[in-house]
């Protein structure tokens, strides 16, 4: 069922979160060329932290950051098809393979998330009537333990900069084949931490979106036992 603001709410199911937003071709040159050095990195990532502490130093894991980072920038062209119409040439890097440069006005965004809801969305805007200045701007974003990604708009402000966020655009330059980069060297500030669903609704924020353009996927990581 379809509600006021245009979000289709139904039962939970298991298996995963997807969309169908990449062609066969594209789905499968991502697959193969980025997806499992993610995978890798995440089950790495998911032994090493601890719930509720907060991450002052990397761990010590080796990291692909090039093929990290285009694994989740293909993913979420295919969750927001919209940034293939508003940056066609951002596209076109990402289907091309390797390095990839990110227009001046966007930044690859990157937390430590370890709840168990996970979401997924396309372009969307947080404001904070309070705190104007404090606006999240996103085309799209990811939050799914043991991260919270975000393509995000700096061209007015840099609200998840200046919560702590990590900016991971120089991780799109690097080539396919630098895989043994060290975590903490590429984060020697340690990693942040959020406890926040990115756009989650607060007595706070605000937030604004075109049902035309923009889904939002919602999901829960159920426990061990399989409970919900």
């Amino acid at each position: 069922m379809r509600d006021a603001d245009g979000i289709v709410r139904g039962r939970w199911q298991r298996g995963g979160m997807w969309v169908r937003g990449l062609c066969r071709g594209c789905n499968a040159f991502a697959g193969d060329r980025y997806d499992r050095a993610y995978a890798s990195f995440t089950a790495e990532l998911s032994r090493r932290l601890i719930p509720a502490v907060p991450v002052s130093q990397a761990p010590a894991i080796a990291i692909a950051p090039g093929r990290v980072a285009r694994a989740m920038l293909s993913g979420m062209l295919g969750i927001s098809p919209n940034i293939r119409t508003m940056h066609h040439d951002l596209a076109e890097q990402v289907r091309t393979g390797g390095p990839v440069r990110l227009p001046g006005r966007l930044a690859l965004k990157l937390a430590v998330y370890l709840g168990r809801d996970a979401q997924l969305t396309g372009p969307m805007l947080t404001a904070f009537p309070l705190d104007p200045r404090s606006a999240i701007n996103t085309l799209a974003s990811v939050t799914f333990a043991p991260l919270s990604w975000a393509l995000a708009g700096i061209e007015n402000n840099d609200a998840l900069g200046d919560a702590g966020w990590l900016d991971v655009t120089d991780w799109l330059l690097y080539e396919d084949d630098r895989e043994a980069h060290d975590l903490g060297f590429l984060t020697p500030r340690g990693l942040p931490v959020t406890t926040e669903v990115l756009h989650q609704p607060s007595e706070r924020g605000l937030q604004m979106y075109s049902s035309a353009i923009t889904p939002i996927l919602m999901g829960r990581i159920p426990h061990k036992d399989g409970q919900p």
